[in-house]
């Protein structure tokens, strides 16, 4: 775990309105003080009413005149403000929005109450109640600020202090991983928190699970410096999001986007090759025509009353459906190569010469006999499209242009609100996005190709995000608000392959196809080879992953005004994980290089001395002597698992006026979260560098240190499995407590000045890593097993 301190000090001078942040929770509210000419009003009935559903609450003035609305839902309001002898205040207009906390004192003249003094769209010039700041992007921003893939979240980049690190390609609704890379006030990118509707909806590695639809949001406010206790589990900041609710009007909107094909030109590279294909070579001129790149991208939301001024809904939708282009220019065998004549083979204009790898000795003329050629290569490599220009002297020859067709992905959403009493409100939230997305096939494009299982670039990311957020509101007294809230979110994140292949047409013998039938998944094996095929993998699909991230929590806050102080105490729990099936190279993964067909049998750096594909074709696969591939040489059996962590975070905080021109903000948090779990224990926690085993009766001797400086030792070291021996079941050591004392304060000098400061302690949470079979063990500690466990 990691720990970020942030200190700020600053004078701002405005000439519009600004608004603070009041906590985690998404909702807002509104405090001021009721005064006449002569001094403060206590008694005064003060109404908030929203203008769209004309749900309204009550409250009255304190002994000093001091009246306060906490737990606020986001909208635009109407404050009446009545008291026996004095005219009625009726302001309109007040808007509150994400997280904001509006201070509005008014002053009440001598007169009847039948008489109204009507204020119109004033709002305070300034915010002079909180010393947090945070930036609101309401509807009309969203809709008006540019985003191409109208990523809301990506949208905060247009406030300071906030810094993407992602590839801006990816912007779409699917594209969870690069829109959440982003540091916020100076914090480590994807240390962020994102909530909708005050829930979160932040996986185990720290992504939004979705990225709602424009159409869906009132506002989000970005909040960046911030000092209130009620903010945990960041790093930098929080995208906190609220959802848009219907009124007792109906409501809509409708778009539709798109990008005419005539208007795009082909890919540079592509045109070069379309110009030098031969005029009857149909395979050089279908890989590399102009795409018919479509775009279009269409939505809306409409929302209104179900029962007026108690009950409304809001539905909202976006779908869109792309084809983009990938070009690949890439090193394939040629005809006579594949025949094992490597007597055109250069490195340049170098001729490379080929060995056997049992005598040494050159082969005749660079041929490789035919009874050498080992069957199972020879069988794989007719799946493996020809050059178009059959010349290999270390440079590319296949040109192609991969079309990936992203046909009509599509997000949902729904909110519905009814109001059960004037203190007590509820609302409910659903979304659901399913997408698609397939990767870059150069060998055989597109989907329907009965050979794309060999190819490497062949598999389908499918998503399926929901999130599901429930908000209750109930206010006890006139001085008092409970927010309960619970949320649950289930992310489907799986890479499949697109078509299944039986491997036992290869002629692999029954021992290799019995150890392919452990791992339960059936597809082409991977094969890698230095130099050639994209990233030096020649053939085989993807190993397909199986990921469902997954959180349910609860949070509760209660907020309680006695005369100047609000104050505040709130808990929140989470329980954050993510059920995982990675089989790994369940195939097998294969690396050829070029040692074995060298005039040394052994690992070189020369381009011109052996072959990977001589090598493949003999049968000899390079285990670890040469990279070949990032996958060196192995067959994975994983097991299932159902990782998680727990979460808790308690607070109380006190938002103290101390006058009109002074507020203080101070307050302390306490969180705790128990490291990774696995539910049935099955992975490893650590490493005992003394630990005995069946190995530890193997003495090493001395000799083997050619230095002489280390005495002979039994073998000693082992994993440490969860749970066992009296083992931890959680990895790493985690503090039992972490606190975030946090203080701010907020001095008017005068109506257009206000000075802010605060110190803020925050504990990032843990950048739990990416799932994976292939890197470092699965990331979760040994996980399966492979020849090099």
């Amino acid at each position: 775990m990691r720990f970020r301190a942030a200190l700020a000090f600053g004078a701002f001078i405005a000439a519009a309105s600004a608004t603070s942040v009041f906590g985690q929770g998404f909702q807002g509210g509104l405090r001021g003080a009721i005064k006449d000419p002569g001094g403060v009003l206590p008694g005064v009935e003060v109404t908030l009413t929203n203008e769209g559903t004309n749900i309204s609450r009550s409250t009255v003035t304190n002994e000093r005149g001091e009246y306060v609305f906490a737990a606020v839902e986001p909208g635009t309001y109407k404050v009446k403000v009545a008291l026996q002898g004095y005219k009625t205040i009726d302001q309109t207009g007040v808007r509150i929005g994400t997280q904001t906390f509006i201070t509005l004192d008014l002053t009440m003249d001598v007169g009847r109450i039948e008489e109204n003094v009507t204020v119109t769209g004033q709002s305070p010039l300034i915010e002079t109640s909180n010393a947090s700041q945070g930036t609101v992007l309401d509807s009309a921003a969203l809709q008006t600020l540019p985003s191409s893939g109208r990523a809301a979240f990506l949208v905060g980049t247009t406030v300071p202090t906030v810094i993407p690190s992602g590839d801006a390609q990816f912007n779409r609704q699917q594209d969870q991983s690069n829109a959440s890379l982003l540091s916020l006030g100076g914090g480590t990118r994807r240390g962020n928190n994102y909530t909708l509707d005050g829930v979160p909806i932040t996986d185990i590695t720290n992504r939004a699970v979705a990225n709602p639809t424009i159409e869906a949001l009132d506002d989000v406010k970005v909040q960046v410096h911030t000092y209130d206790a009620e903010m945990g589990r960041t790093g930098g900041g929080v995208f906190n999001t609220t959802l848009r609710s219907g009124t007792n009007s109906y409501r809509g909107s409708a778009f539709f986007q798109t990008r005419p094909v005539w208007g795009a030109a082909n890919n540079y590279f592509a045109q070069k090759a379309l110009e030098n294909c031969s005029g009857s070579d149909a395979s050089c001129l279908s890989k590399n025509a102009k795409p018919a790149q479509v775009y279009y991208l269409g939505g809306g939301g409409i929302g209104g009353p179900i029962v007026k001024d108690k009950t409304f809904f809001f539905f909202s939708s976006e779908n869109y459906h792309d084809i983009s282009t990938r070009n690949g220019s890439l090193l394939l065998p040629t005809a006579a190569e594949r025949n094992g004549d490597f007597s055109q083979t250069t490195s340049g204009t170098t001729p490379i010469k080929i060995y056997n790898p049992i005598t040494h000795v050159q082969f005749t003329n660079n041929i490789i006999p035919p009874g050498m050629l080992n069957p199972v290569a020879v069988a794989m490599l007719k799946y493996l499209p020809l050059p178009q220009t059959n010349v290999d002297n270390g440079s590319a020859n296949y040109n192609a242009t991969a079309q990936i067709d992203d046909y009509f992905q599509q997000e949902y959403a729904v909110k519905l609100e009814h109001k059960f009493t004037d203190k007590m409100r509820l609302t409910g939230f659903y979304m659901y996005n399913r997408t698609n997305e397939p990767c870059s096939n150069y060998y055989y494009i597109g989907l329907s190709d009965p050979n794309r299982f060999a190819d490497p670039g062949d598999y389908l990311l499918k998503r399926r995000p929901q999130i599901l957020a429930i908000n209750n509101t109930w206010i006890p007294s006139d001085n008092s608000v409970l927010a309960l809230r619970f949320g649950w979110t289930r992310f489907v994140d799986n890479s499949t392959t697109t078509i299944d292949f039986d491997p036992a047409t290869l002629g692999f013998s029954q021992a290799f196809l019995g150890q392919m039938g452990q791992t339960g998944v059936s597809k082409f094996p991977q094969i890698f080879t230095t130099n050639y095929g994209p990233g030096q993998q020649l053939l085989g699909a993807i190993n397909p992953s199986f990921r469902t991230y997954k959180s349910t929590g609860g949070n509760a806050a209660y907020s309680r005004f006695v005369g100047t102080h609000t104050f505040k105490l709130g808990a929140d729990y989470r329980r954050i994980g993510v059920n995982l099936l990675n089989p790994g190279c369940s195939a097998g993964c294969i690396g050829f290089g070029r040692e074995f067909t060298s005039s040394t049998g052994t690992n070189n750096g020369s381009a011109t001395d052996g072959n990977a594909i001589a090598t493949f074709l003999l049968g000899y696969p390079s285990g670890e002597l040469q990279s070949s591939g990032s996958l060196g040489d192995n067959m994975t059996l994983t097991t299932p698992l159902d990782i998680y962590t727990n979460y808790f975070g308690g607070y109380v905080q006190d938002d103290w006026r101390v006058s009109s021109r002074f507020t203080l903000n101070y307050g302390v948090r306490i969180e705790h979260e128990d490291g990774m779990r696995e539910v049935n224990n099955n992975f490893t926690v650590g490493f005992d560098r003394t630990a005995t085993s069946s190995l530890s009766s193997v003495v090493v001797p001395g000799s083997v240190d050619p230095t002489g400086g280390t005495a002979a030792r039994n073998v000693v070291g082992g994993l440490l499995y969860a749970g066992v021996n009296g083992n931890p079941t959680q990895q790493g050591n985690p503090p039992k407590a972490k606190w975030s004392p946090r203080l701010g304060a907020v001095y008017s000098l005068d109506p257009k000045t206000v000075v802010r400061g605060g110190y803020g302690l925050y504990w990032a949470p843990y950048n739990y890593p990416v799932p994976s079979a292939t890197s470092n063990n699965g990331n979760y500690g040994q996980i399966g097993f492979t020849n090099n466990t």
